[in-house]
């Protein structure tokens, strides 16, 4: 049976820049005046003055623009797209190529036909639930069966979109629910119906939640032996019952490598996934969580931020499933998953939590990867970023809910 398992972050006592996600290229737009000229594309077609609401908009909420539209031929359609700065493409004007990313090859496009009546054109679209971008791009294709007209002067991209607006996001941490739990047996294998039934939360990276490049599948299936096929991404789940807290990740790796074997080893210095929960967002009263590939846990307690006690022995269960050869560098491994069960007595002991657990109970939590994929270089996941390098931050850290 595997042992406990905990997460240090970006390491106790180590330096936390060095062992973190190496900060993103800065993606922000200018704003304002700078996208409020008229934009024309070619066979004449102009875009005037055009009105968003609302100007600031929330995850989840639904964004109108209207705009004048003159000049449309006929078998063209105006497709109205919301888009993150980085795929858009840090585009303000022609002139400016950066390498950009194709249209729908992001998580959180969204696109919408716009409907167009005496040259006014209006079109509402929803941005997506989960955005951590601090803005989100307002662009406009005209569409041409398969090809699009160009855009040729005005606020535009390279690719021929014009840009109708740039707003301001009102960013929140991850929002997290959990159900019960019935029969969760804590093996390593999390094809039980218990975690098929309920949906994936899929990491993205740690610092500013941009997704994760390494997973290509738009589409989540049912977590099972295709959790593991590459594109997929690293998987969370989470579940309870009046006994404890249930974890359940799906981790795809062409690599696996740990080298640590023994209980409370840095497992953080190579690779591990990592749970962190708390009662609250002061970043006090918190427990850490480890585990490797190999089966072998870490875990701390911190009264106070950063300042752990890895004496302390937690009673949480693991165990892992590898679907490869640890720490072989000759052969292609698929990945491994791993289970987890924090005992409630454990969680309300050593945190601000009150026991016992029911529906509408409010917890901190978040889940992270430390991914090296040449075993040098780190690529950190988490469930909410934490907008800082380190893991210990917790002002950004995901809002779970009992329910």
């Amino acid at each position: 049976m595997a042992s406990l398992l905990v997460g240090v972050v970006a390491g106790c006592g180590d330096d936390v820049a060095a062992l973190a996600e190496s900060p993103a290229e800065p993606t922000s737009w200018a704003s304002g005046e700078s996208f409020a000229g008229d934009i024309v594309f070619f066979e004449g077609v102009r875009v005037g003055a055009r009105v968003v609401s609302p100007a600031r908009v929330e995850p989840g909420s639904a964004v109108t623009v209207r705009a004048g539209l003159t000049g449309l031929p006929d078998g063209v359609e105006a497709w109205v797209g919301l888009r993150a700065p980085r795929a858009a493409g840090r585009q303000e004007v022609a002139g400016q190529s950066r390498r950009l990313v194709a249209p729908g090859a992001d998580r959180r496009d969204r696109w919408v036909r716009a409907t167009v009546v005496d040259d006014v054109m209006t079109a509402t679209l929803e941005l997506a639930s989960e955005w951590h971008a601090e803005q989100a791009v307002l662009v406009l294709e005209l569409r041409r069966g398969a090809s699009t007209l160009m855009a040729r002067s005005g606020p535009r991209l390279d690719r021929g979109a014009g840009v109708l607006a740039v707003l301001p996001v009102v960013t929140r941490p991850t929002r997290v629910t959990a159900t019960r739990v019935r029969g969760v047996v804590v093996d390593g294998t999390i094809t039980e119906a218990a975690w098929v039934e309920r949906p994936a939360l899929l990491l993205a990276q740690s610092l500013d939640g941009e997704p994760d490049p390494t997973a290509t599948a738009v589409e989540l299936q049912a977590i099972g032996d295709d959790a593991l096929a590459p594109g997929r991404g690293t998987m969370v789940r989470i579940g309870w019952d009046d006994a404890a807290l249930y974890v359940a990740a799906s981790l795809p790796d062409s690599d696996l490598w740990s080298e640590y074997t023994a209980q409370d080893d840095p497992l953080y210095r190579q690779e591990a996934f990592e749970f962190f929960v708390a009662a609250s967002g002061e970043g006090t009263r918190y427990l850490e969580y480890q585990v490797s590939a190999r089966g072998v846990t870490f875990d701390a307690r911190f009264p106070r931020y950063r300042a752990g006690d890895e004496a302390w022995d937690s009673s949480f269960r693991a165990a892992v499933m590898v679907a490869g050869t640890v720490g072989a560098a000759d052969d292609r491994d698929r990945g491994w998953s791993t289970e987890l069960a924090i005992p409630w007595s454990e969680l309300c002991a050593e945190t601000g939590l009150v026991c016992p657990p029911a529906p509408g109970m409010r917890l901190r939590v978040n889940a992270f990867r430390l991914e090296r994929p040449d075993r040098k270089r780190t690529d950190a996941l988490a469930l909410s970023p934490t907008r800082a390098p380190d893991f210990h931050a917790w002002g950004n850290a995901a809002e779970l809910e009992l329910q």
